[in-house]
């Protein structure tokens, strides 16, 4: 069991808190927040027939992420792919409850890379970010990588010893319909990417265009 209970949060979701694992500097593991599920693992308010048909609501985002890079890895199994979604390695029992350990994306110097948001918000946004960016959704397109939201703070730019970076999704993938049309149709998933594309890269482009008017200041 990994003791986590008084190591340092590094990240935080809605529902979840981040970790460093404690014996492996290329993982994380990612635990419920206390209180925010009951003792059958269900999230507060689950209705009776939800709790029929899906068993341990709180961990049904684990089970999606996982699945979801399970048959991304199927599909590039070469050495070296990079996947444009974070590695997800399986669950691990902590003193915080059941786990799900991640790869670590980190940039080349080992310090976790920023999110869009913060790229946004503190002014480092620059153009080559937003063909970048485009690339990205090119890439998620291509390899039918379905998306559950669409938060800035889920997407990541890992810097590589090269010089260059490329846009990670770190959170919140696979498919949460319980009739999974966008799983099922690569038509409907690139319809709903491209979607998600309009917003996320408009949204760096105001951003983009708003610090070259201001002198590089950038916010949301």
């Amino acid at each position: 069991m990994l003791e986590l209970i008084d190591k340092p949060v590094i990240a935080k979701g809605n529902r979840q808190h981040v970790y460093a694992h404690p014996y492996d500097s290329t993982l994380l593991v990612k635990v419920p927040q206390p209180g925010t599920f009951d003792a059958q693992g269900h999230l507060p308010n689950t209705g009776w027939i939800e709790r029929k048909i899906r068993r341990a609501t709180m961990y049904s985002g684990f089970l999606r992420e996982f699945r979801e890079y399970l048959e991304l890895k199927a599909r590039l199994q070469e050495p070296g792919a990079l996947l444009p979604i974070c590695e997800v390695h399986g669950t691990t029992p902590t003193d915080l409850g059941l786990g799900l350990v991640y790869g670590r994306i980190s940039d080349s110097d080992g310090n976790l890379p920023p999110t869009l948001h913060e790229m946004i918000q503190s002014g480092r946004l620059e153009p080559l970010h937003l063909k970048l960016l485009n690339e990205f959704f090119d890439t998620l397109i291509k390899n039918h990588v379905v998306l559950s939201n669409k938060n800035l703070s889920n997407i990541v730019f890992q810097k590589q010893k090269d010089g260059f970076g490329r846009f990670v999704w770190i959170d919140s993938f696979g498919c949460k319909q319980l009739v999974p049309l966008r799983k099922w149709s690569k038509w409907l998933n690139t319809r709903g990417l491209n979607k998600v594309r309009k917003q996320v890269v408009g949204h760096a482009e105001r951003a983009l265009t708003k610090g070259h008017k201001e002198g590089g200041s950038a916010d949301t």
